[in-house]
Formats: C-alpha cells, sequence, structure tokens
C-alpha cells in the first residue's frame, strides 16, 4: 500500500471547512438544548421541545453532512499521480 500525500493548502482548507463547521453543528446543538429547556416565556412547553428537538435534529444532519464533506474534500486533496511525478522530480533535483 502506498503512502497518502496531499496538496498541503487543500487538506488545510478542508480541515478548516470541517472545524467550521463542526462549529456550526455544534452552536445549533446548543441553541435546541437551550431552547428546549429554557425557564418560563410565553410558549408552552410542549412547543418549546419541539422547536429544540427541530434544532438538535437540524445539527445531527449538518454534522453527518460536514464528516462527509471532510472525507470528500480529504479525498480531492490527495495529489494525482502527474502531481506525485513532479514532486519526486523535485525532490531528486534538491540535493
Amino acid at each position: 500500500m502506498k503512502e497518502q500525500k496531499y496538496h498541503l493548502i487543500r487538506k488545510r482548507q478542508a480541515a478548516l471547512r470541517a472545524l467550521l463547521r463542526g462549529l456550526v453543528s455544534l452552536y445549533l446543538l446548543y441553541l435546541g438544548y437551550s431552547l428546549a429547556f429554557q425557564a418560563g416565556g410565553d410558549m408552552s412547553q410542549v412547543l418549546r421541545l419541539l422547536i429544540g428537538g427541530f434544532f438538535a435534529l437540524c445539527a445531527v444532519v449538518f454534522g453527518l453532512y460536514a464528516f462527509r464533506q471532510y472525507r470528500a474534500d480529504r479525498s480531492a486533496a490527495e495529489l494525482t499521480e502527474e502531481e506525485r511525478a513532479a514532486a519526486a522530480e523535485r525532490e531528486e533535483e534538491d540535493p
């Protein structure tokens, strides 16, 4: 099995996008929790639980999307055969 080599900038961009999407997912989860379990307010408890559950569901779905997109971005950041050959030639030229 050959070693995977990645384009450094594309791999870092994929990691940054995944981090930001993960933070958005956590924030949606926090919003859902705080809506569902807040004290008082004008809304009934059942309505707050439904809205909070909806936000939690959105957070889980968005988290799964973020994970799948990260895997796709990371595989797109792998070097092609031409890029690997060019990198190998550059390594041979440099002392």
